[in-house]
């Protein structure tokens, strides 16, 4: 009994030992900051150099990234509303993505080209199967598009077996055989 009245004081001291008491935090202040880049202004239009988190982070889907990684009305706020509208453009070392703003931060516009970038699955199997024995030396990703909604979009693919070149452009949306080649 003296063992069990003693167990249950050594748990209730270690317990009351173990509470923590509550921080009050400071207020935290929160700027511009869009993600990790390096910013440079031309003229009325606005360059950042992505850092991605891990490789083909923003070309395998620019639109997305942007809208994670970028608050227009933040952007719009820092400049009180000096202009109508605004184009940025987001860079990385494999092509860039030009975005136009409106005043009210509505996303009109995108244009977008990468190159050399890892094609999407049913692209690659498209032109494996359509070019036997042939080997990608570059390829090109261009699309355009109103809002978040691509409108047009092509893959520019360079191939070569052995001293022959050819170039072949795959429109993705389109149905059916979409290779057009150019021998």
């Amino acid at each position: 009994m003296r063992t069990l009245i003693f167990s249950l004081l050594l748990i209730a001291v270690t317990t009351f030992s173990q509470a923590q008491e509550i921080t009050q935090l400071e207020e935290a202040k929160v700027g511009f900051a869009p993600f990790d880049t390096k910013v440079t202004r031309s003229g009325d239009s606005f360059i950042y150099t992505v850092n991605e988190s891990y490789a083909g982070e923003f070309t395998k889907d620019a639109i997305g990234f942007m809208k994670a990684h970028f608050d227009i009305d933040n952007f719009i706020a820092e400049f009180e509303g000096e202009y109508d509208n605004y184009l940025v453009s987001l860079r990385s070392s494999k092509g860039f993505l030009n975005a136009d703003f409106d005043k009210d931060g509505n996303l009109v516009k995108t244009y977008q080209k990468f190159k050399d970038i890892v094609l999407p699955l049913d692209v690659r199997r498209e032109v494996y199967m359509a070019n036997k024995g042939w080997t990608m030396t570059q390829n090109k990703y261009i699309a355009s598009g109103r809002g978040e909604l691509i409108e047009k979009e092509v893959y520019k693919i360079k191939l070569e077996n052995g001293s022959s070149k050819k170039s072949v452009k795959i429109d993705p949306r389109a149905s059916g055989t979409s290779v057009a080649s150019n021998e």
